[in-house]
């Protein structure tokens, strides 16, 4: 079965939807050792996060602190957008 290739919106979309499971899943890591439980599921699902992600960046970081990294837009994009709102 062949698939189509993700548009860049697409895998944009994708990455900020992992980021935001990323971060949900930290929060219970966390949760979890404050309680003492078992971690290692939501270790695996982790590792399988920053996997796909990895993949959508092709390697380039991502910082946990912020939504989306800059360097995942459009410049061209974001230069249109200036231009409209502050036409010369």
């Amino acid at each position: 079965m062949d698939h189509q290739p993700l548009t860049y919106f697409e895998k944009l979309e994708n990455v900020y939807v992992l980021i935001e499971t990323r971060k949900m899943l930290q929060h219970k890591l966390t949760q979890l050792k404050e309680a003492n439980q078992s971690t290692e599921l939501v270790k695996e699902d982790l590792r399988k996060i920053e996997e796909e992600i990895e993949e959508y960046t092709d390697g380039a970081p991502v910082e946990t602190n912020q939504t989306l990294t800059s360097s995942l837009f459009n410049p061209a994009l974001i230069n249109q957008l200036e231009d409209i709102r502050d036409p010369e």
